[in-house]
């Protein structure tokens, strides 16, 4: 009897701390491709719940998480350029990282283009991202694209 008391004290434990965790930013990605091209865009899509915001790039050192493009395997496709921001970026000085800082409300977006190298490709890759709200940050947090497939046509590159 003692062990099932202690067995369900440490199961509504673990049901109250997953009820707590905080998803507050909803990504989605996709890649972008047009007939005929060899270039594409690697798309992720954030919708931020109110109160929170999501770090830019290029932020410095020192400071908060910023979004970063990493390739796990990148095979018949290539990196073009650097991740890219789009949408509104607020920039703001921020008192407790003491520097001024990029970062998304309510929706973000990042595209890192590519260029097709060979008849098929295999894209394994992920964003990195930082969030946080007025009084706390999430850890580091990830968001993947893994797809693969026949290349759009080259030849017109």
């Amino acid at each position: 009897m003692k062990r099932i008391s202690i067995l369900f004290v440490l199961l509504a434990a673990v049901v109250t701390t997953w009820a707590q965790m905080v998803d507050p930013v909803h990504f989605r990605s996709e890649l972008k491709t047009a007939e005929g091209k060899a270039e594409g865009e690697i798309v992720f899509t954030a919708k931020i719940d109110p109160g929170w915001h999501v770090y830019s790039t290029d932020l410095g050192q020192d400071g908060p998480i910023e979004a970063t493009f990493n390739a796990v395997k990148m095979d018949g496709v290539e990196t073009v350029g650097k991740l890219t921001p789009r949408g509104n970026v607020i920039k703001k000085f921020d008192e407790m990282f003491g520097m001024e800082l990029k970062f998304f409300e309510n929706a973000a977006t990042f595209v890192q283009k590519v260029r097709f190298t060979k008849p098929q490709y295999n894209i394994d890759c992920y964003l990195e991202y930082g969030a946080c709200n007025d009084q706390s940050c999430l850890p580091p947090t990830q968001v993947e694209l893994k797809q693969n497939g026949k290349s759009p046509d080259r030849k017109s590159t």
